[in-house]
């Protein structure tokens, strides 16, 4: 475990109080890992999102999937003859 200081706005930690969001946590250390687990779901699902968005922009990508679907336009049939 490593321990570090952390320092907050006075109005943030009044809002922690008032909304009841510490009284969700054993303590505030439990507060911070949760949040800081949050945030790096979230950075992750914003870097996974933004190569999605890239590569719909990268010729090489686009030209695969136009090979896949020209590839396979004849395999589109009727799935329910089976």
């Amino acid at each position: 475990m490593i321990r570090k200081t952390v320092s907050l706005d006075e109005g943030l930690f009044e809002q922690l109080e008032v909304e009841g969001v510490l009284d969700r946590f054993k303590n505030f250390s439990e507060l911070v890992s949760a949040a800081l687990h949050q945030t790096i779901e979230s950075v992750r699902q914003e870097g996974y999102r933004r190569q999605i968005e890239q590569m719909a922009e990268d010729p090489m990508v686009i030209e695969d999937i136009a090979q896949v679907q020209r590839d396979y336009r004849h395999a589109e049939g009727d799935w329910n003859a089976f």
